[in-house]
């Protein structure tokens, strides 16, 4: 029986409405109490994942950021940040295309006071088709309460900046902005990740969902062969490949599903976590 279990939360833990359902965490309650290790491991930042958590989510530690940050319980173990020349720069080229951004540390997300506009202007609209329930309502709520609204970014601030999230409501616009990515890390090294059609995550290089596992797995002397992972995107792949079994949600894009060593029976909108959880455990 697996040891450990580490889940994705958007379109696997969260539901629609960015909540957890009852069943969902009372059973990850009942598995804690059995000795099952829970860590969540996202690509938002603390301040954003535990906005969305019940206060009593059974986890022990948390990766967020993509990787770029670790906890185990209150306790930083691990902090990066992206240089800050990358930050100017990829800051300067999102205004310049118009394209939504989120510049985030473990205590929120920060945008420019400039920039609103053109970000309300993308988001006061009907929601497409291509864009998830739960993503559209994410961008909605950071714009009208959980972005920090900055005039401009000291140099402190622009050094602490862990991940870079971007946000567009077309697929095409998305694949050349996620081009042009490609194309600078040429030059000034970094990855990136998605988790939807719609957007792309800048970490630092060699920063993953895997790279912050392993640190949590190491904290707590956990065998990476005896954890089970869940998620629904491409920035989860990386942890699929470490684990003793990685299992994808049926909500996952085929090629994400393809990777796992299994796919749940309902998507997250049918709390397939749960069901996943139940019929494996007991």
């Amino acid at each position: 029986m697996y040891q450990t279990i580490m889940t994705d939360l958007d379109g696997t833990v969260l539901t629609l409405a960015n909540t957890v359902t009852n069943e969902l965490n009372d059973y990850l309650k009942a598995l804690r109490s059995r000795g099952v290790h829970i860590f969540a491991v996202t690509g938002r930042s603390l301040d954003r994942a535990l906005k969305v958590l019940p206060d009593d989510f059974p986890i022990e530690g948390i990766v967020t950021a993509n990787g770029m940050s670790v906890y185990a319980g209150t306790k930083q173990i691990f902090q990066g940040a992206l240089p800050k020349q990358l930050v100017q720069k990829l800051l300067y080229r999102a205004e310049s295309e118009k394209i939504y951004y989120q510049l985030d540390k473990d205590n929120g997300s920060i945008a420019l006071t400039r920039d609103k506009t053109y970000f309300l202007e993308q988001i006061n609209k009907d929601r497409p088709e291509s864009v998830s329930e739960n993503e559209w309502l994410s961008r909605r709520q950071a714009v009208s309460g959980e972005l920090i609204w900055k005039d401009g970014l000291s140099e402190k601030e622009l050094s602490e900046i862990s991940k870079i999230y971007f946000f567009s409501e077309s697929v095409e616009r998305m694949k050349k902005w996620k081009a042009d990515l490609t194309k600078l890390s040429e030059a000034i090294p970094f990855d990136c990740y998605s988790s939807s059609h719609s957007n792309v995550e800048v970490n630092q290089k060699n920063i993953s969902k895997a790279s912050g596992i392993r640190i949590l797995l190491d904290y707590f002397h956990l065998s990476p062969e005896k954890a089970i992972v869940f998620g629904d995107g491409e920035n989860d792949l990386p942890m699929f490949q470490i684990a003793g079994h990685a299992v994808a949600m049926k909500n996952a894009p085929d090629h994400v599903q393809k990777q796992a060593d299994e796919v749940t029976d309902f998507s997250y909108t049918g709390n397939g976590l749960y069901h996943f959880l139940k019929k494996t455990f007991g």
